[in-house]
């Protein structure tokens, strides 16, 4: 009986796959910074309450932990970089279609799913890079990934302040659609990663969520979702304080 063959991985240089995963979080830290800039404009445009900015400002967070506790089960069955480029789509369209959106509940379901496709791009993002990584550089390289998030953030506050005086918020949110340009451009410059290519059996999605929580891995699990949760809860307040002082 003849062996199956082994798929070789392609190999890319350690430059393209941190700008190419990179970028992705670049976008995802765009999106995060621009929603307190705007919710100020839209705000004072809808004439919203305080809840229901609340509301705006927190249910991309409830998107996020559901984008999140799937994606990775769905990138153990179907591959990291194409459950990465099916994130970062979600997310682009999502926001430009916020652009769009002629009411506030529209805009809140939107945000929902602008959550679901960065919960599920950020820990894809992440693995990708670390299982495309030597050993012996792998953690440089995560750090540097993380430096994108930063960039993101300067990004966001520079084109709300350009921008949203002179063009008005929804034109933010159809430069923050640009990424779903950017998913051609990553379908044909990252491949998969060395590790999932050589995977001889994928698993379902409930044997993967079985053994996040089984074999001495639901203590780590749990300090991981409870340090994720705390940053996001905290990038929330971070909208919620800046929109209660105004700026």
């Amino acid at each position: 009986m003849a062996s199956t063959p082994i798929v070789q991985p392609k190999q890319v240089s350690a430059a393209r796959i941190l700008t190419s995963s990179g970028f992705g979080l670049l976008f995802d830290s765009f999106d995060v910074g621009l929603l307190s800039y705007v919710l100020v404009s839209l705000a004072k445009e809808w004439h919203l309450s305080t809840t229901v900015t609340g509301v705006i400002g927190s249910v991309s967070s409830i998107g996020m932990a559901v984008g999140s506790a799937f994606a990775g089960s769905l990138a153990d069955k179907f591959g990291r970089r194409n459950i990465f480029l099916f994130t970062l789509l979600i997310y682009s369209i999502a926001t430009g279609l916020s652009a769009f959106a002629a009411g506030v509940g529209l805009f809140i379901l939107l945000r929902f799913f602008v959550g679901l496709g960065l919960g599920g791009e950020l820990p894809v993002a992440t693995t990708y890079v670390l299982e495309s990584s030597p050993d012996d550089v792998r953690g440089r390289r995560v750090v540097f990934l993380e430096m994108f998030w930063a960039f993101g953030s300067l990004i966001a506050a520079l084109v709300s302040f350009f921008v949203i005086p002179s063009a008005g918020w929804r034109v933010v949110f159809l430069i923050g659609a640009i990424p779903a340009l950017y998913t051609i451009v990553l379908r044909f410059a990252l491949p998969e990663t060395p590790r999932y290519t050589r995977l001889a059996k994928r698993p379902s999605m409930a044997t993967a969520l079985k053994q996040v929580w089984t074999n001495g891995m639901a203590r780590r699990s749990a300090v991981t979702w409870i340090l994720w949760f705390h940053n996001i809860r905290l990038g929330v307040l971070s909208v919620e304080c800046r929109f209660g002082n105004g700026v």
